[in-house]
């Protein structure tokens, strides 16, 4: 379909609107140059519509009310920027100074936002009309905008970390131990208490999770206790952490201390549901041709689990774990009770080789905590930042190195 200059033009400046003021509302700056573009952007796009609309042959009575009124909103955000009602000094605040205010910037951004929005419903509207042809290019284009989206934020949420955290980063950052409280010195005690209470909770997590999978869906006969005992699991996976962490502070703690032990007991608890019920989906991917073929050549039902079914299950079961290493890795709250401590001594090694499991031991996330505490009295800002970015880059490296691995037992399955 060929699209109109005026509509096309519409199109462009909508999307200069959007894009503008999503950046902003991300970047907060000074919109002293943005917003005498943002007010010929709300005129130019009412304007160029409404002559669109008229020359269209879809114009009507029925019709013509819903782009009048979303003509007078972009007015009335045009007339609230120019005539000083909103003003670079104009804030919101909650009563008592209690919750978030907002500010000049975030309101008029949002507002451009919103008219940007209008503008481009309204486009499309005039270039495919408002019956099903219409509604269906506004859900298409919306599903685009919502992965763009979330694109954008999760790019910004990244660029920022990495921005204001890359300065930081040097060998001594990673390889020497904080002094002062975090004020000087690095984070190596954070790093290693971080990756063996990881590498605690797998060992703890995986073999339980994975044999409970195989119990129910390769030994179970009962549809009942199966359906009763995932329905438990599933409830267990939505518990919040803190609970467990409670549950840790009462009983692990009372027996093992506050160490690397508890907290990998905890973290492994935490991840256990997650394991079994991507571990269950795994193995009911995998056809009963398989296991009929393997048991009729005379292979036993252990033989045929451990040499067919697990095996081609491999890369669900894999992508199980992968989500508790993630999982495992971003828990703050279990372990401030049951593991972890701001202390800046090495991991002690048992003959050089395990740590001690009941000795405590510094995180990453509880030493960004710690460090976000310290805000307000000391200069750790960039050094916050720089954990923060050393924390997505363990996790993220984690993810990649399991991915690969769980791609490269994909590729050996033939079905």
């Amino acid at each position: 379909m060929r699209i109109r200059p005026a509509i096309a033009a519409t199109l462009v400046i909508s999307g200069l609107l959007f894009v503008t003021s999503i950046a902003s509302l991300i970047l907060q700056p000074d919109l002293s140059g943005l917003v005498a573009v943002w007010q010929a952007c709300l005129i130019a796009c009412p304007l160029l519509i409404v002559a669109s609309y008229i020359t269209s042959g879809h114009a009507s009575l029925k019709t013509a009310p819903f782009l009048a009124m979303d003509a007078l909103i972009c007015a009335g955000i045009f007339y609230l920027s120019h005539s000083g009602l909103l003003h670079p000094g104009f804030v919101i605040r909650r009563p008592l100074g209690v919750g978030a205010s907002f500010d000049y910037s975030f309101i008029l951004s949002l507002l451009v936002l919103f008219a940007a929005i209008l503008c481009i419903k309204d486009a499309l509207n005039v270039v495919y009309g408002y019956g099903a042809r219409g509604r269906e290019a506004l859900v298409f284009l919306a599903v685009r905008l919502s992965a763009a989206l979330s694109l954008i934020l999760l790019g910004s949420i990244l660029f920022v970390i990495v921005y204001k955290g890359i300065w930081v980063i040097s060998w001594d950052f990673l390889t020497t131990p904080h002094r002062r409280l975090g004020q000087a010195g690095g984070i190596s005690t954070a790093i290693m208490g971080s990756l063996w209470m990881v590498v605690g909770a797998m060992i703890v997590s995986s073999p339980l999770g994975i044999g409970a999978a195989i119990y129910l869906h390769e030994y179970s006969r009962s549809a009942r206790l199966n359906r009763l005992i995932t329905i438990a699991v599933s409830c267990l996976n939505g518990v919040p952490s803190v609970v467990f962490g409670l549950f840790g502070l009462a009983f692990l703690v009372r027996f093992f201390g506050i160490s690397l032990l508890s907290g990998s007991v905890i973290l492994g608890l935490i991840n256990i549901p997650t394991i079994i019920l991507t571990s269950q989906e795994a193995l009911k991917s995998v056809p009963n041709s398989l296991r009929e073929g393997s048991l009729a050549l005379g292979a036993s039902k252990w033989q045929t689990i451990r040499k067919v079914v697990l095996p081609s299950a491999m890369p669900g079961i894999l992508t199980g774990v992968i989500m508790g290493v993630a999982k495992a890795s971003g828990e703050t709250a279990p372990i401030m009770w049951t593991a972890v401590t701001f202390t800046a001594t090495p991991v002690h090694m048992v003959c050089g080789i395990i740590p001690d499991p009941f000795q405590p031991v510094n995180n990453l996330d509880y030493h960004l905590l710690n460090l976000i505490y310290f805000l307000g009295a000391w200069d750790v800002e960039a050094r916050a930042w720089g954990t923060a970015l050393v924390l997505i880059a363990l996790v993220l490296g984690t993810n990649m190195l399991a991915i690969v691995v769980r791609n490269r037992y994909r590729k050996r399955i033939s079905w």
